[in-house]
Order: structure tokens, then sequence, then C-alpha cells
């Protein structure tokens, strides 16, 4: 199977929920470009898979998963290709619906946390775009909400408006429904109740419409929270030049 792009997504073999960032209309008049990829775990690429990242001149992953999930869900050798692939955990302790410790506070509330406790693996983030040759894919297990943070943080970076970056955010629910048939039956095993076990690939509108208004209110832009994480004003101007055209 070949690389497609249907709109922006990339099919390859075998990984969900990947697409590029590129074509989204900024508020400069530009637009922008298909450096950044998202995606969910790589952990089921084939040969074949990787192949077609290195034909798509992705040169660089940045795996936002914990030590345990990538040991547990272990990426294929990307190195043969030509590809590196940077750690940078956002968490070590699982944070989603599945293994928050109590009552599950929503996703907005995980998400205002993301910013705090993913601050390093952010930063790293806008280094690695700024330095790297060639396309950078970033990734979680799902590319829902750490990868979706981070999508978002790039796109209100490159000058997206709101709107489109939200419905960036919604688009995975629907990317991510061929993994529901696998993932539901795993998570009632775990004693997770049906509406628990389908939050782990729901992506409400509303829980990115929060996240967003708590940025503006905490740090004014992703501009500014990348400053207040320590990344220098040159790469910010160098990840905002990759980012658009």
């Amino acid at each position: 199977m070949d690389v497609i792009t249907i709109s922006r997504e990339l099919r390859l073999e075998v990984a969900h929920n990947v697409r590029h960032l590129g074509g989204y209309p900024t508020a400069a008049g530009a637009e922008t470009t298909d450096v950044a990829i998202r995606s969910a775990s790589l952990h089921r690429l084939t040969d074949r898979g990787l192949e077609q990242l290195r034909e798509r001149e992705v040169l660089t992953i940045v795996d936002f998963r914990s030590d345990a999930e990538r040991e547990r869900d272990r990426t294929p050798d990307a190195s043969r290709y030509g590809i590196r692939v940077v750690h940078a955990p956002v968490f070590q302790h699982d944070m989603s619906p599945a293994g928050f410790d109590g009552e599950f506070p929503g996703f907005a509330a995980v998400y205002a946390m993301f910013l705090e406790v993913g601050a390093a693996a952010y930063r790293t983030l806008f280094e690695t775009i700024a330095e790297a040759d060639g396309r950078v894919l970033f990734h979680c297990a799902a590319g829902k909400d750490r990868t979706g943070i981070a999508a978002a943080l790039l796109l209100d970076l490159a000058g997206v408006d709101e709107a489109t970056i939200i419905e960036d955010y919604t688009l995975t629910e629907q990317l991510l429904a061929p993994l529901k048939e696998q993932w539901l039956p795993q998570m009632r095993e775990r004693g997770f109740d049906e509406a628990r076990a389908a939050a782990l690939l729901a992506a409400p509108a509303e829980d990115m419409a929060a996240t967003l208004r708590h940025l503006r209110e905490r740090y004014g832009s992703a501009e500014e929270y990348a400053r207040a994480i320590g990344v220098s004003s040159d790469t910010i101007s160098a990840v905002r030049a990759r980012l658009t055209a």
C-alpha cells in the first residue's frame, strides 16, 4: 500500500490517525506547511510503513509516550531508514481516563496539567522542529491528547484561528474509529465501564475550546507559552518559519 493523502491523512502500513498540519490558512494570509505530522502510536508499523515515512521525508519522530508505554508497545527500529527517534515523555504516570486515580476530571482539566507537566516535552518538540532536516512526526498512544495539545500549540504559533484548531482536534475521533473494536474490549477487561472506556477515543470540541481559553488566560498565546517553558526567540521564529509558507 502506497502513501495516500486524503485531505491531510496519511495512510501508513500500519498506523492510525496520521495526518499533517499543512494547508490551514493563517492570520497573516499565509498557509501552514506539511512539515509537522501528528500520529497515534507507531508500534504497529511494518517495514513498508517505515519506508513510507522515509518516502515522505520524515527524518525525525518525537515520541511523547512514557517509558512504560514505549516498553509495552515498541516502535520498530526506524534508524534502518535514516529516521531518528527523540523520546520526550509528557508524563511518566498515566494521566489518561484509563490511568487516572479517582474520578477523571475531564480532558480540559487534564490538558491544562499537560501544559505544565509536559513543558520539557513540548520544548523538545519546538526545538526539534526548528533544527531538524526533513519532516517531523510527533505522536503519543492515540494521537489525541498529548499529541492534540502539541498540534494546537503549533497551529496557534503559526497563526491558525481557534475554530480551525478545534476542528483539527475533533478529526481524531473519526480517524480512531477503526481502533474502537480493539480498545473497548481491552478496557472492559481492565474494569472500566463502557462510558469511561469510550472516553479514551472521544475528542469533544468543548475540551479543546476550554484548553485554548486556559492557554490565553494563563500565557496569552502559544508563543508566550513557548517562551515561558524556555524556548528561545530564535527557535520560536525558526519553528514559525518552518510551519508557514
